[in-house]
This record gives C-alpha cells, sequence and structure tokens, in this order.
C-alpha cells in the first residue's frame, strides 16, 4: 500500500508540473494563465518574475516524492514519509483550479484557492514526523498559496466590477492594493501566530515568512518605476517586517541546530 501510495503522489506531481506549464505556455481554452491575471490585474499583482517561484516548488515536491518512492521500496519500508493526505489534496486542488482559472471561472477559482490554502494549513498541521525536506517544501508552497489567496480575492473583486484604476468602482487602485497588501501581512501573521503551525514546520518556519518577502520585493518592482506609489512604501516596510520574523526564527534554528550538535 505504501508503494502505491508513493508512486500515486510522484505521478501526481508530475501532472502538477504539466498541466501548470502547459497552460502556462499553450494554454487551456484559448487562455494562458498570464492572458487571464493581465485581464484582472491589480497594483498588488506581483512582477511575473514572482511566479518563477513555482519551479523551486516544483523541484522541492519531486524531491520529496522520489525520497518518499525510495523509502517504499527500502527494505525497511516504514519511516518518515513527507507527503500525506492533505498535501496530496492541495496538489489534486491545485489541478483543479488551474483548469477552473483558465475558464474564466474566477469565483470558483476562488474557493479552489480556498481549498488549497486549508489543505495546506491541515498538510502542516498532521503530527506524524516529517523530514526536514518536506517541511521546506511546505513552507514555500503554503508560502505562496498565502500570497496566491489574496491576489486570487483580488482578481475575483475586479471580475465582478469592484475595483478598477480609474476610480470608478467601488474601490480604486492603488489604495485598494494598498490593503490588500496589508490583508497580506495579517494573512501571514495569523498563520505564524498558531504554535501548531510553527512546530508543524520546524526547523523550516523562516522559509514561510520569506516568501512573503518575496511577493512584496516584486509588488515593490512591478509598482516602483518612475513615480513610485504609497503601495512601493508599504510593501517596503511589510518586506521589512516579514524580513525581520524570518531572521528570528532563522536564528532560532541556527541556535537549536548548535546545541544539538554540541550534544
Amino acid at each position: 500500500m505504501l508503494k502505491i501510495k508513493a508512486i500515486s503522489n510522484l505521478i501526481l506531481v508530475a501532472a502538477v508540473i504539466f498541466i501548470s506549464y502547459y497552460s502556462s505556455i499553450v494554454g487551456i481554452n484559448g487562455e494562458t494563465q498570464a492572458t487571464v491575471s493581465r485581464g484582472l490585474s491589480t497594483a498588488f499583482t506581483p512582477a511575473p518574475y514572482a511566479f518563477s517561484i513555482w519551479g523551486i516548488i516544483f523541484v522541492m515536491l519531486v524531491v520529496v516524492a522520489i525520497k518518499d518512492v525510495r523509502l517504499a521500496f527500502s527494505r525497511k519500508e516504514e519511516g518518515d514519509y513527507s507527503y500525506n493526505c492533505w498535501l496530496t489534496l492541495a496538489l489534486t486542488l491545485t489541478v483543479a483550479w488551474t483548469i477552473v482559472w483558465s475558464y474564466l471561472l474566477i469565483g470558483w477559482s476562488l474557493v479552489v484557492m480556498v481549498g488549497i490554502f486549508i489543505s495546506l494549513l491541515l498538510a502542516v498541521l498532521d503530527k506524524r514526523p516529517r523530514p526536514v525536506s518536506a517541511n521546506i517544501t511546505l513552507a514555500l508552497y503554503f508560502g505562496w498559496i498565502s500570497v496566491a489567496l489574496v491576489a486570487n480575492e483580488s482578481a475575483w473583486l475586479v471580475n465582478i466590477g469592484w475595483v478598477n484604476d480609474n476610480g470608478q468602482g467601488w474601490l480604486s487602485d492603488p489604495s485598494f492594493s494598498v490593503m490588500q497588501s496589508a490583508l497580506s501581512l495579517v494573512l501571514f501573521a495569523l498563520v505564524l501566530s498558531f504554535k501548531q503551525v510553527k512546530k508543524g514546520l520546524e526547523p523550516a518556519i523562516f522559509v514561510y515568512p520569506m516568501v512573503g518577502v518575496w511577493a512584496y520585493i516584486a509588488i515593490m518592482v512591478k509598482n516602483g518605476a518612475g513615480n513610485p506609489n504609497l503601495l512601493v512604501y508599504v510593501s517596503a516596510f511589510f518586506a521589512l517586517i516579514l524580513l525581520v520574523v524570518a531572521g528570528y526564527f532563522g536564528t532560532k534554528w541556527n541556535a537549536s541546530y548548535s546545541a544539538k550538535s554540541k550534544d
């Protein structure tokens, strides 16, 4: 059973990578992810290069999936597996999100994105032991989905006509994006406030806020050309906050590691 589960997860990761790049390069329903995003973009949407983080996430997902397969086919078979049912569900929903987004079902894409966020949260909270590489993968994946959740909500509000850049919507950009930037920080702070999350991602907890720093820098790059607006300065401040938080957790990890080495 463990062998089947490990192989199935590896195949699922391959499917996620394939449909992600296929939808980005070739497109689904005559739309690529980029064309849909451009039509629903706000100032909060990070610069395009920021999405390259998916490449790192995919590499880590493949690495830990292969490690699970090797463990399942080893003599002892039992051990610390990287994948659990919640991570598998998150990957399945990621495929569903790509399809729904490509068919311009933005409201449903937000529902699916919430499902991915909750699935990853439950994957982190799973108490079964995991290797460090699995926690690094979860921290990267969960961190980017935390950003994507707010971005998806922004796109939905644009889609229903509440937000535009000419001041005629229910809210106007970039003021709206400043609020979204603050909402993203609140979400990161809320997640990090739970002891179970910090314990679940140890010792890689510092990776989670670093993903937020990556996103805020990309927002600054996108909006910083010419005359920087308020969003640039707010994003810089929020990036600094998350950088300090990441440094704090990273220092704790280093101190803990040094103590264990002496023992």
